[in-house]
């Protein structure tokens, strides 16, 4: 089945089709429910600890780092558990994969992360020659230090690794099929997904195993090619999350984390998006 469909045809399907079941089903509620903390980086910046502890009043258990705000890790983590936080990821800059890395890796398991992703390629390396299958090559390298660690290493999507490429496969497509499973997993942001136009249950199908977390974030809409994608709290946007996300369990994924990349109250958006997430029943199939 084709990885690409029609925009309109897409976000039809997407928004406005119901989830189908069978008749016996069970109610299956997403928790736990996790923060990706770049939403709140601004409260961070003023207070860490008492943003910290707002995030687990609100509900959220587990957080993903991008940063810990010139805190050390043992500081940090000694933070969590006074909140009940679990910091089960953390983002790290693609251009820490050289020799920095394995320092990042000891810092990570101070932590307690399971997962430490690299959320984005710059534009300048994405201009070089083959950078995708130079990337995959170390981000290989990546996991093996992490794997040794008790850590699994990810990538995150944006938009641009779904751009059509004349007569090469996508950068997503090479990144899945030249990392090795075994050491690098994919963290898939479904609202840059969708923004791209594609089906994530596609690539949860043909890819099975390969998804660790999601990124849950909201559209206002799709964008076109040549728009930005403006983004909104979850379940105030455009996207089917109640079949999306249903969609993610039966693939597997466990770590869920809400994303907003510019919100304007950032703790009336990750209250919103929390409650919204938080009230969700997804059907699921007795077994």
């Amino acid at each position: 089945m084709p990885l690409f469909l029609n925009r309109r045809m897409f976000i039809k399907a997407a928004v406005a089709v119901p989830l189908l079941g069978p008749v016996q089903s069970s109610q299956r509620r997403i928790s736990p429910l996790g923060l990706q903390l770049y939403t709140v980086r601004s409260e961070m910046e003023k207070n860490f600890e008492a943003t910290l502890a707002r995030v687990a009043a609100i509900g959220y258990k587990e957080v993903e780092f991008a940063g810990y705000f010139g805190r050390s890790p043992r500081d940090v983590h000694k933070i969590l558990s006074t909140n009940g936080l679990k910091g089960v990821s953390s983002h790290v800059g693609y251009g820490t994969l050289g020799d920095q890395w394995q320092g990042i890796v000891d810092a990570a398991h101070v932590m307690g992360h399971q997962y430490l992703v690299v959320p984005s390629i710059d534009g300048a390396a994405r201009a070089q020659a083959d950078i995708w299958h130079r990337a995959s090559e170390r981000f290989n390298r990546a996991g093996e230090l992490c794997r040794a660690a008790g850590i699994t290493f990810a990538y995150h999507n944006h938009q641009f690794e779904f751009a059509g490429m004349a007569t090469r496969k996508r950068p997503y497509e090479i990144m899945l099929e030249l990392t090795d499973p075994s050491l690098v997993s994919m963290q898939m942001d479904l609202g840059w997904i969708t923004a791209a136009g594609q089906d994530p249950a596609a690539f949860f199908r043909r890819y099975p195993g390969r998804f660790s977390s999601v990124h849950v974030k909201d559209l206002k809409a799709v964008p076109r090619p040549d728009e930005p994608a403006v983004q909104t709290d979850v379940g105030q946007g455009i996207i089917n999350w109640k079949r999306l996300l249903a969609d993610c369990w039966s693939a597997g994924i466990r770590h869920y984390f809400v994303e907003h990349d510019a919100p304007a109250s950032p703790f009336d958006s990750i209250e919103t998006s929390f409650r919204y997430v938080n009230a969700l029943r997804l059907s699921e199939a007795a077994r």
